[in-house]
């Protein structure tokens, strides 16, 4: 059923709309790499090459997967401040790109980007918020398991414990997160 529902949103896409996609998500995953080593800048080439690219493209969708992937190289040199301002400009190309239609996918939804960030940068409240927008208005695994750790992290086992339930019970949840949540969900029951 995923699948299908997955292939019925490519063949809808325009050949630009697929080639931002893939920068976006390659150009994320990039950023997101450099996170464990500080952001060195000498490691940025990959995220350089991706924002580069995304920039051939006059879509608001590119705009937004550029700033993200900004936001997320600000993140991984726990630039707080910067990170916080392209994470309001993401927000405001996001409403934008929803009241024209559909709101933005890739790299991730912006409550999912913003709760990846801050919790990366130890801002577990910020992360719990937006991980809880992100599970109402898209619930996906990966919002449910970020707001499970988040909560976790602030130390509120009953969100925590919700949120596990609820990724579990997510179609789409990736087999890396199984036995974390099986381990969590052992500290519920008990």
């Amino acid at each position: 059923m995923l699948v299908a529902v997955i292939a019925a949103l490519l063949l809808q896409q325009t050949p630009a709309e697929r080639e931002i996609e893939r920068l976006a998500m390659d150009g994320w995953r990039a950023a997101r790499a450099v996170a464990p080593k500080g952001g060195a800048l000498e490691l940025l080439g990959p995220v350089n090459a991706r924002l580069k690219d995304l920039d051939a493209f006059p879509h608001t969708a590119a705009r937004y997967a550029e700033i993200a992937i900004r936001a997320a190289v600000a993140a991984a040199q726990e630039e707080r401040e910067e990170m916080m301002v392209l994470l309001a400009h993401a927000r405001d190309l996001s409403k934008q790109m929803a009241l024209a239609g559909a709101a933005p996918r890739w790299p991730l939804p912006i409550d999912e980007i913003e709760g990846e960030l801050w919790f990366e940068v130890d801002q577990f409240a910020e992360a719990r918020d937006a991980f809880e927008r992100a599970t109402q208005a898209s619930p996906t695994p990966n919002a449910w398991v970020g707001l499970a750790r988040a909560a976790d992290k602030l130390g509120d086992a009953v969100t925590a414990c919700r949120a596990y339930t609820s990724a579990q019970a997510t179609p789409g949840l990736p087999p890396s997160v199984d036995l974390e949540i099986a381990v969590y969900l052992l500290k519920c029951s008990a």
